[in-house]
């Protein structure tokens, strides 16, 4: 891929192994046993140039090889040449006759123009091996070098260090950038390249900053003829990120929003369109460096902002063997640093909203009327693990700022499946060590308490589990828990009934009468004191300045004596008071679990028909305990 400007693309991949690719798309052919000095091989906005090339073991002379890589560029020559390439050839039929055992050049340099920008990348000690019927068996480059001018964030100038690949179909990558699919079909993908490896790179973004990365391997690389040529779909991104980026950057810009909608439409089109046409295999990047300026503020300076990538990994190379895993990620700027272990994904897949972005953009549809569940994507398994970061506070009138305040996040989970109009009809998410400290202010009294009962830190653990099956129309809570180290945890379980697929329908109005219709068959609540409750009675006793046993006491005969009062004298009411003054006496694990009496379920009309609300416990049967 084209280093292209704008936010949008600038990390899409490697950038010179991208450039080795389209370089190859230019046919650089194959010979018997002889040099060609002063090749310049011009396609409009494809300009390859090569002082010197040599070639061995090829069945075509030297003025056929010639013939056939000048062939349909500004350069070719004016008379054809027998055994080489015949007026009016494709450039797959051409590269279809490239057979050598090895080409090779000192020095290759490649332009590139898209829209207002133009890339200049050389190549040096370039070897090609195994060449046949125009796809090369292995190959190599020494190193390299990249220019980029014309862009509207500026400047860009980078080096290539060795880069090598193996099998590499050069009529596919002709087919991709030069055809088109028929319309209404769909291309199958085709294998590009077998495996590349590079050492790194290094890009100096100018006043952005810069960026470096270690050795890369990618396998199984492929793609499939677009509905439009790639190379005019990289033009118009190139162009239109271009575009945005100088509206962006003007304060004083009054365009038509009209106008900046359609660009937006046409943008998201055509990278839709190369998404959804390529396939990146599989592979790894190491050891990236981004030294990075934030865009500055109208007055302001512009901030420094370090990020490290120990290891970027996608397909096979992934931990799920699938998906993108970004690990051992360090970052820090404006004052805030920290570490992330791994963020990373599996079972995600754009596939249908590129689908809907593609009807969507060529229609005259008003997006605001349009039903956002069409964009969700497959979701699959979002994970993220090993948070640290320190955040610095800001000083208040007269005082000076705190010391950073250090947050932490075990683990983070989200696992979605079975969607239904975008929504996930199974899901569970978990949230394992959240840690935070406590910091007291005259706004927050409760940090006062907990200060007070010895809390500094708060580490919270949290899972929620949810399934609905279609059959039965039941919505089960498998699993809801939050809990605090050293505090309390409280765990439920629920089914809901009556539910249909109506719930998850695009209307919203209907949703809500499907919703007003669902049923409540059994809760369960499971309570569990891990410290908290003693340090809050001893707390509240030593702010009243009373015995912690008389504090715990009162504590019990209100819980006892006041619920009762509330929850009436039928027989779950007194179960349900007598477990809770029990716990409260003596904290420990309080269960409670209440079943519809009715198969069907409690619905919201039972409760609205009520008329008081202890006459609840008429309709339910209530279980409770206190260990």
């Amino acid at each position: 891929m084209t280093i292209l400007s704008g936010r949008r693309l600038a990390s899409s991949r490697p950038l010179p192994t991208a450039g080795l690719l389209l370089l190859l798309l230019t046919g650089s052919a194959s010979a018997a046993d002889f040099q060609l000095d002063n090749l310049k091989l011009d396609f409009g906005k494809f300009v390859v140039s090569i002082p010197k090339l040599d070639v061995k073991g090829t069945p075509l002379d030297r003025d056929s090889f010639r013939a056939l890589l000048l062939s349909g560029t500004s350069a070719a020559p004016a008379g054809g040449v027998a055994g080489a390439s015949q007026p009016g050839e494709s450039a797959i039929t051409r590269l279809g006759k490239l057979t050598a055992s090895e080409i090779s050049a000192p020095t290759l340099v490649m332009e590139q123009s898209f829209g207002p920008q133009k890339q200049v990348t050389t190549y040096r000690n370039i070897k090609f091996f195994d060449i046949s019927e125009g796809r090369i068996g292995r190959g190599e480059s020494s190193d390299g070098t990249i220019k980029v001018e014309g862009a509207a964030t500026g400047p860009m100038n980078g080096e290539i260090k060795r880069t090598s690949f193996e099998v590499l179909d050069l009529m596919q990558i002709a087919r991709i950038f030069g055809d088109k699919a028929k319309p209404g079909e769909t291309a199958p993908l085709q294998p590009i390249i077998g495996k590349i490896d590079q050492d790194g790179y290094v890009l100096d973004l100018g006043e952005q900053g810069k960026v470096t990365a270690g050795k890369a391997s990618i396998r199984g690389f492929k793609a499939r003829v677009a509905s439009e040529p790639m190379g005019e779909l990289l033009t118009r991104i190139a162009e239109l990120s271009d575009e945005s980026e100088k509206a962006s950057r003007n304060l004083n810009s009054k365009e038509d929003p009209a106008i900046s909608e359609a660009r937006d439409r046409k943008l998201l089109v055509a990278m839709a369109e190369i998404f959804d046409a390529v396939d990146y295999g599989s592979g790894e990047v190491r050891d990236i460096v981004m030294a990075l300026k934030t865009p500055p503020k109208p007055g302001a300076k512009a901030e420094p902002v370090d990020m490290r990538f120990s290891r970027i990994a996608f397909g096979e190379d992934a931990p799920e063997k699938s998906g993108v895993a970004i690990e051992g990620l360090q970052f820090e700027g404006s004052g805030a640093k920290g570490v992330i272990g791994l963020i990373g994904y599996s079972g995600f897949s754009l596939e249908g909203v590129i689908r809907e972005i593609k009807a969507v953009a060529n229609s005259a549809v008003d997006i605001k009327t349009l039903d956002f569940r069409r964009f969700i994507p497959k979701l699959g398994t979002v994970k993220m693990s090993g948070v640290q970061m320190s955040v610095p506070q800001d000083g208040k009138r007269g005082r000076p700022a705190g010391p950073p305040i250090q947050v932490g996040l075990g683990n983070f989970e989200l696992k979605a499946g079975e969607q239904l109009n975008g929504i996930p009809t199974d899901m569970t998410l978990t949230l394992d060590k959240i840690t935070f400290p406590i910091v007291e202010s005259a706004d927050n009294p409760a940090a006062k308490d907990l200060l007070a009962m010895g809390y500094r830190t708060i580490d919270l653990s949290a899972k929620l589990s949810l399934a609905w099956q279609e059959a039965s129309k039941e919505f089960a809570i498998r699993t809801l828990s939050l809990g605090g180290a050293g505090m309390a945890r409280l765990d439920a379980t629920g089914m809901l009934g009556n539910i249909g697929k109506e719930v998850f329908t695009g209307d919203i109005a209907l949703a809500q009468v499907a919703l007003l219709g669902a049923t409540a068959k059994t809760v369960e609540l499971k309570l569990q004191n891990l410290g908290l409750a003693e340090k809050l009675i001893e707390n509240e006793a030593k702010k009243s300045k009373r015995k912690v046993e008389d504090v715990r006491r009162e504590y019990g005969m209100m819980a006892s004596l006041g619920l009762a009062a509330i929850l009436g004298p039928s027989d779950g009411a007194k179960a349900l008071a007598n477990a809770v003054a029990r716990f409260v006496a003596k904290p420990g694990t309080l269960t409670v679990k209440a079943t519809a009496k009715t198969p069907a379920g409690l619905g919201l009309a039972d409760v609205i028909a009520l008329g008081e609300p202890t006459e609840i416990f008429d309709k339910i049967n209530v279980d409770a305990t206190a260990e």
